[in-house]
């Protein structure tokens, strides 16, 4: 009885320990089956969102390739399918841009070059006054006529000079052919060192034309030489060194010899002259101020036609020469040689010399044509 009554209990208490045992279970599975549930559900939600994103994306952004040739990826549209490895369908639409052609940089066309007025005028003074001139006249190698600004003036030629000329007539009269070629008839631009007008009118310029220095390319060629005349100084070291270089290369008047066969013929229009067509009237030979600029010889043409003064000379006692340019002498016309001053209305003709010339003891003028034959001479006491 009693051994029944034990193992009665011991049954029931196993059943009770089975049965709290599959509750707990049971509770077990449920609970996995809910968090199991739960993360499904989560992993949904991720995937519909991710999905969503990605959908949005593709519906409203181009995506570009950098590339170097401007070609863009295809733009997608929202009812574009993704473009798979299959061949696509009748049914799918790729919109393709055309190739974008790459903006260039606009072409920047060069501002046109100027040539430099002159390249060896390096030693004139920067923001010196210049102003342009139209030459009117060649006077001689060294100086001319011009106007400027409405007015009429002769200008000469700073840091130059044709003091070495005096003796040779034909010379002097090459020198005043180069500096025709050079500003003959041309405009030219004139510069002012530091002085404006020397005692004599005449208004010291470099000259410039055509990117030629005008001054340099006289020294430089040999009819004309380098003289110092102060204030005027900027250019004086590099015409010295022009000279040097004629010099050297026997050039112009410093030639070896000049040429034995040049003849200087009178223009057919004009009529040689003839002993006696031209008469000194007279000579002024004495003057306010200690230089005497205001000195001068006057002659006339006495004969009915006119006559080419080219390669004539008037010198003095002391063998002052004067060599004219070429001018016409109209019949009976008159013309004086200044010893320092410039008379347009006179005919334009001066020495340009710094000192006196004529006497005031006495003295004798003598005119001589192209050939030195002496066509008059005027003597005073």
């Amino acid at each position: 009885m009693f051994l029944n009554g034990c193992w009665s209990c011991v049954v029931k208490n196993y059943q009770t320990v089975v049965a709290i045992t599959l509750m707990i279970l049971a509770g077990l599975c449920l609970a996995g089956a809910l968090v199991s549930a739960a993360l499904g559900v989560a992993y949904w939600r991720l995937l519909s969102g991710a999905s969503a994103r990605v959908a949005s994306s593709l519906s409203t952004a181009t995506r570009v390739l950098p590339s170097t040739t401007g070609v863009h990826i295809p733009t997608l549209t929202q009812n574009t399918p993704v473009p798979t490895a299959t061949t696509p369908t009748a049914s799918t639409t790729v919109e393709v841009l055309p190739p974008t052609v790459p903006t260039l940089p606009p072409t920047i066309t060069p501002s046109p070059t100027y040539a430099p007025v002159a390249l060896d005028a390096s030693c004139i003074l920067l923001n010196r006054p210049s102003t342009l001139a139209q030459v009117l006249r060649v006077i001689d190698g060294v100086t001319i006529e011009v106007m400027a600004e409405n007015q009429i003036y002769p200008v000469s030629y700073i840091g130059v000079g044709l003091l070495e000329f005096e003796q040779d007539a034909i010379v002097w009269i090459q020198a005043k052919e180069k500096n025709e070629a050079l500003v003959g008839g041309k405009q030219v631009r004139l510069v002012q060192d530091r002085s404006d007008v020397d005692g004599s009118g005449k208004r010291p310029r470099y000259v410039l034309v055509g990117g030629v220095f005008v001054n340099l390319e006289m020294i430089r060629s040999g009819y004309a030489v380098a003289l110092s005349t102060p204030p005027d100084l900027s250019c004086d070291a590099l015409f010295a060194e022009a000279q040097q270089q004629a010099i050297l290369a026997e050039r112009g008047l410093w030639a070896p010899a000049p040429t034995a066969t040049r003849t200087l013929i009178p223009l057919p229009s004009v009529t040689a002259a003839t002993t006696g067509a031209m008469v000194i009237t007279g000579v002024s030979e004495r003057g306010t101020l200690w230089q005497e600029p205001e000195e001068f010889v006057e002659f006339r043409n006495d004969t009915e036609d006119s006559i080419q003064l080219k390669g004539w000379t008037l010198r003095d006692n002391e063998n002052h020469v004067f060599v004219f340019p070429s001018f016409v002498l109209g019949p009976g016309q008159y013309c004086r040689v200044y010893t320092n001053e410039y008379h347009p209305t006179s005919c334009g003709f001066s020495y340009y010399s710094p000192s006196p010339i004529w006497n005031n003891d006495g003295d004798c003028a003598y005119l001589k044509d192209p050939y030195d034959q002496l066509i008059d001479t005027f003597c005073y006491d």
